[in-house]
Formats: C-alpha cells, structure tokens, sequence
C-alpha cells in the first residue's frame, strides 16, 4: 500500500520563493543574448605582389617576385630599383603572354627560368608595381627588335618618386583609347651591403707545405703572417645581370 503524506502549505511558499528569486534575476539581466553574426571575409584586393624573404636582400641575393590576381586579366610588373632604373619583370618580352587567372599565384620567372632579378642595387630601397586590367597593355612606345627598350622605359620622374613614375609608365602601356583604367598593387625591398670576411694568410711559404699540391692548386712561395678582406665568394650558377 502507499501512503500519502501531506506537505504543509509553508513549505511549498518557500519552495516557491527559492525558484522565483532565480527567475527574477534572468528577467532583470534582459533577454538572451542573440548569436554573434556570421563574420565577414575580406574580399581579395584586385592583385597582390610581394619578395621572399620579406623583401629584405643582401647584395647579390636572387629575389624571386610572386603575384596574384583576384580575376582574369592582363599583368605587367615593373622595377624600379634604387637608382631608379626601370626593368619589367613580366611579361618577359613584350609579345609575351600578359594574360593571368583569377586566384593564381605566379612566381615571376626572368630569362632562362630564373628568378625574377638579382639585388644589384648597391644600398637602399626598390619598388616594385603590379597593374591589372581587364584589356591588354600595349608595349608598342616601350620595345624594340620584341625585346624591352630600356631607354624608352626610364623616367626621371622614377629616381624622385618611384610609386609615382611607375604608376605612369603603367598608365602609358593602358592606353587612353581603352579608359586607361587598371587596379595596381607597390611592394618595395631593401639592400643591404654584402657582410665582409676575414681570412688568415697561412703562415707557412706553402698552402699545405707537406703536399705542394694540396687543394688542387699550386700557390708558390708565400711568407708572412696577416689578414686579409674580401666580399663573398659566389659559388657556381651565380649569375648577375
């Protein structure tokens, strides 16, 4: 059998109050908070290019360029390096393929597949431009015998504000017949000196004395003690422009 038992009307009172207090508090701190919305994704800029290396260069080093574009379209990059100087790094020649896809990334490859220059500026800061258009870049004032008239692409406005002078150059090869519009994007890099070596003479009249042709080569009678100061050796395959 079961039995029922009688709970006095006080307890259920108190019982009431307990859950009415919890209650009372959600209701005075609002109403539930609504999920976050959905964050949005910064859209691609129309093209990008950047170095390795973050763009910063000894003397010598090869930098290879990279550049993206968010549609089809039609690429040039120029140069300008510090002494303001203006190479184009793409297409390679003018009658070459300017076209790129949307999305990709591009290693900007110079003759022969290398990369895309040696930093042979001597010190300083060098510019590099990327423009994209819907219509194709006309190289027609800057080539000559379909390779790059170098001459025709210096400009002094280039040495005092390279962003500047690049921009034009760009806006020459757009063409005022075609709206002269293009989306562009500046990267610059720095060059720093070669680090230096230091070397000790060797101190015997031979390099290798108990072997005359240690190393592989012949140096001959050689006295004294002393250093000696050099920039780097460039190993083989090292090429400059």
């Amino acid at each position: 059998m079961y039995t029922l038992h009688t709970v006095p009307s006080s307890t259920l009172q108190v019982k009431g109050e307990d859950m009415l207090l919890p209650l009372l508090l959600l209701h005075s701190l609002g109403g539930p908070v609504a999920p976050a919305s959905t964050r949005q994704v910064a859209a691609d800029p129309p093209v990008r290019v950047w170095f390795n290396s973050d763009g910063d260069y000894e003397f010598g080093d090869r930098a290879k360029v990279y550049a993206q574009a968010a549609e089809d379209g039609n690429l040039v990059v120029l140069r300008a390096d510090a002494g303001g100087h203006v190479r184009v790094l793409f297409p390679v020649d003018p009658a070459a393929d300017q076209r790129v896809r949307a999305g990709k990334k591009y290693e900007l490859k110079g003759r022969g597949g290398r990369e895309a220059f040696v930093a042979d500026d001597t010190t300083g800061h060098g510019t590099v431009l990327a423009a994209v258009a819907e219509t194709p870049f006309r190289f027609d004032e800057f080539e000559k015998n379909g390779h790059w008239d170098y001459g025709a692409l210096n400009d002094s406005t280039v040495h005092t504000d390279p962003e500047a002078g690049l921009m034009g150059l760009a806006q020459r090869m757009q063409g005022s017949e075609t709206g002269g519009h293009f989306d562009y994007d500046v990267a610059t890099y720095t060059v720093s000196p070669a680090p230096r070596y230091v070397g000790w003479v060797h101190p015997y009249g031979w390099n290798g004395w108990w072997d005359p042709w240690y190393g592989g080569y012949w140096y001959g009678p050689r006295l004294g003690l002393g250093l000696r100061f050099g920039g780097p050796l460039f190993g083989p395959g090292r090429w400059h422009h």
